[in-house]
């Protein structure tokens, strides 16, 4: 007697998947404020809240790559207020909050900012069962307003007239003198408000 298959679980909406990579072909041009980094061929779409962001293709197609996120998803989902593993709208309408799941690392709910989307209450425990490193240490909450705080960023220098990498993944505020060198690949949002809510984990 054999027992019963695994469940297949779906990779969360905001996963990058491996058929999704792009080469970020990025220049510096003149701004009035000093060089500033853009795309080499700027398209409609290229800045989210006055930052350069990288670009990624929206097909979804190849493996999910765990645990990246793909940029325009989640920048879209945060600020849409939607669920990050089915894309629905993760606000209460009775209450009018919002649920979101967070990684409890000492950090994230201290800090009161983070570069998850939130979190439908139907779909917290499957994002849960599903995550290795949230099995360990996932706190849920109710958040009553969100704004956006800063991005993680890639930033890059101008040397004879070329962009070269200078750091990856550098956090960075709205109002950091740095944006002009920036390529985001994630929004940070400050949230509001938050209560906890165990009884969403399930």
């Amino acid at each position: 007697m054999t027992g019963a298959a695994p469940t297949q679980l779906r990779a969360p909406a905001v996963v990058a998947h491996e058929g999704e990579a792009l080469p970020q072909h990025v220049i510096f041009v003149n701004h009035p404020t000093g060089p500033r980094l853009r795309h080499a061929r700027p398209r409609p779409g290229d800045w989210g809240h006055g930052v350069l962001r990288a670009r990624q293709k929206t097909n979804r197609r190849g493996r999910p790559i765990f645990p990246k996120v793909h940029t325009r998803r989640q920048w879209q989902y945060i600020d849409l207020g939607l669920c990050q593993i089915c894309t629905r709208p993760a606000r209460d309408q009775e209450s009018g909050r919002w649920s979101w799941l967070l990684s409890d690392d000492g950090k994230s709910a201290d800090q009161g900012y983070t570069n998850a989307p939130p979190t439908c209450r139907d779909c917290i425990p499957e994002a849960i069962e599903q995550c290795p490193h949230l099995r360990k240490a996932a706190v849920t909450y109710t958040v009553g307003s969100y704004k956006p705080y800063g991005v993680l960023a890639n930033l890059y220098v101008p040397v004879g007239g070329l962009a070269l990498p200078l750091a990856e993944g550098v956090e960075l505020t709205l109002s950091d003198d740095r944006l002009g060198r920036a390529l985001a690949t994630q929004l940070l949002v400050c949230l509001d408000d938050l209560q906890p809510a165990p009884h969403l984990a399930g």
